[in-house]
C-alpha cells in the first residue's frame, strides 16, 4: 500500500525586493489543510476502539475543537490517515499511510499543541528539502541541474519519521483490518491470503487446520462480507471454530456492521460458553476458558447491525460468573461502550466492575477510559452515586467506588 515516494509542492511566495523564495506566512493550521495544500486526497480513520472512517468535515471540526473526538481510547485520538496523489502521466495513484496519536483533554477535545507540533515537524522537513533544492539550483553545476529532469522534487514522507513522537504502530489485528478495509474502499484486490482464508471458513479442509490461515486473509474475508457468500459461510462456521481462529475472526468483525445471521451465530456461541462453565473451572473443548470465548463474542458483536442482540449478550454475561472477569469487562468498556447508555446495563456493569477480583486499579483504569467517551461521563457518575445511595453494594464494592470518586476530586 505504501509507495516509494510522494511528490508535492510546498506553498511559497516571492519577495519582490530580494527575489528570494520563502515559505508562505499562511501556513496550514490543521492536518486537513496541510494535506489539501499538498494536493492530496485524504481519508481519516479512527484506529482506537475500532477501525471506522471519520468524514473529512468532521475531522476538520475535531481539529478546530468544534466537537469532541467521537471514540477516544486511552484518552487519545488514534488516527490512520490514508492519502494519495493522482499521477497524470501514468494515470495511477500513489497511496501513503500515516498512523498518528494525539492526546485529548478532559472534554475529549483534541489538544492542539500536539497536532501543531506534528505539523511543525513536517513543514520543517519539507522546508529543508526546499532549501536543499534551491542550493542545488544555485550551485556551480547550475546549468546541468537545470537540464536534468531527474532533479528530486519535494517529498512527503511515506511513513511518520521515527524521531516524530506522534506516530504509533497499530496491533497486528488492527493493522490487518485497516489494510483490508482500505483495499475494499479503493476497489483493490484483497491480499494473497484471502483465498486460503475464505476456503478455510467453508470447513472443507477441516476447522482444525487453522495454523496456516493468515490474519490478513481473515481480515480480508471480514471486510468483504458482501462477496462470494462470505457472510453465510461465516455464520455456519462460527459454532465450530477453535478458539484461536474464532478470536482472530471476532477481532476483525468488530470493525464491520455484521448482519443478523452472523450476529445470531455469535449469540449462540456466547450462550454455549456461559452455560458450559466459568472462567475458573469450565474451559471449552480446546482447553480455553469460557471467558475468552465471551470476550471474543462481544468484540465480534460490538458493531452489529442488530444492537439488540449485543445488548442481550452483555446482559446475559453480566448475570453470569463470566461477567466478573476483568478481560470481559474491559472488552465491554472498550468495544461495546454504547450499550452502557442503557440504564440497567450500565448499573449491572458498574456493579460487576466493582466486584471483579482485579481490584481498585482495574476499576480506576476502565472508568477513566470510559469517562472520556462523549455523553458517558455524567450517566456513569450519576449511576455510581445511585449505587452508593441504594445500599445495593457490598462493603468492598462501596470502598472501591468511593475511592474512585474521591480520586476525581483530587485531580
Amino acid at each position: 500500500m505504501h509507495s516509494a515516494r510522494t511528490f508535492v509542492k510546498i506553498p511559497a511566495m516571492t519577495d519582490k525586493t530580494t527575489d528570494k523564495t520563502t515559505v508562505k506566512t499562511s501556513l496550514p493550521q490543521t492536518l486537513c489543510e496541510f494535506l489539501q495544500q499538498t494536493g492530496a486526497t485524504a481519508h481519516f480513520y479512527d484506529m482506537g476502539r475500532r477501525v471506522v472512517e471519520i468524514p473529512a468535515d468532521e475531522m476538520l471540526a475535531i481539529e478546530n475543537q468544534q466537537k469532541p473526538y467521537p471514540q477516544p481510547f486511552l484518552r487519545s485520538a488514534f488516527l490512520g490517515v490514508l492519502f494519495y496523489y493522482n499521477d497524470v502521466d501514468t494515470k495511477t495513484e500513489s497511496h501513503q499511510i500515516w498512523f498518528l496519536k494525539f492526546p485529548l483533554d478532559e472534554q475529549g477535545l483534541l489538544i492542539q499543541d500536539a497536532r501543531n507540533d506534528f505539523l511543525r515537524r513536517m513543514i520543517e522537513r519539507l522546508a529543508e528539502q526546499t532549501l536543499a533544492k534551491h542550493a542545488l539550483e544555485n550551485s556551480e553545476n547550475k546549468e546541468s541541474a537545470e537540464t536534468n529532469t531527474d532533479n528530486p522534487p519535494l517529498e512527503v514522507p511515506k511513513d511518520v519519521p521515527e524521531d516524530n513522537p506522534h506516530g504509533f504502530t497499530p496491533r497486528d489485528d488492527r493493522m490487518a483490518s485497516f489494510h483490508a478495509i482500505i483495499a475494499k474502499k479503493l476497489n483493490q484486490s484483497p491480499s494473497q491470503y484471502y483465498t486460503h482464508a475464505a476456503d478455510y471458513f467453508t470447513g472443507n479442509t477441516g476447522f482444525e487446520q487453522w495454523n496456516f490461515v493468515g490474519l490478513q486473509g481473515i481480515a480480508d474475508v471480514a471486510a468483504r462480507l458482501d462477496e462470494k457468500n462470505n457472510a453465510s459461510t461465516l455464520a455456519k462456521a462460527i459454532p465450530q471454530l477453535p478458539i484461536t481462529p474464532f478470536a482472530a475472526l471476532c477481532s476483525c468483525l468488530e470493525n464491520e456492521a455484521i448482519d443478523s445471521d452472523i450476529s445470531t451465530a455469535l449469540g449462540i456461541r456466547l450462550e454455549h460458553a456461559l452455560q458450559n462453565g466459568t472462567p475458573e473451572n469450565a474451559p471449552e473443548s480446546d482447553g480455553v476458558a469460557a471467558a475468552n470465548i465471551v470476550a471474543a463474542v462481544i468484540r465480534g458483536l460490538s458493531h452489529s447491525d442488530d444492537q439488540s442482540i449485543l445488548l442481550v449478550a452483555i446482559d446475559s454475561t453480566l448475570e453470569n460468573e463470566a461477567g466478573n472477569n476483568v478481560e470481559v469487562l474491559a472488552t465491554i468498556a472498550g468495544r461495546a461502550w454504547q450499550c452502557l447508555e442503557d440504564t440497567e446495563t450500565r448499573r449491572a456493569f458498574l456493579q460487576s466492575l466493582a466486584r471483579c477480583n482485579a481490584g481498585q486499579g482495574a476499576f480506576d483504569n476502565i472508568m477513566a477510559d470510559l469517562m472520556f467517551i462523549p455523553g458517558l461521563r455524567k450517566p456513569l457518575l450519576t449511576e455510581l452515586r445511585h449505587l452508593l445511595d441504594s445500599n445495593n453494594c457490598s462493603t468492598a464494592q462501596t470502598s472501591i467506588i468511593n475511592r474512585f470518586l474521591q480520586s476525581l476530586q483530587t485531580h
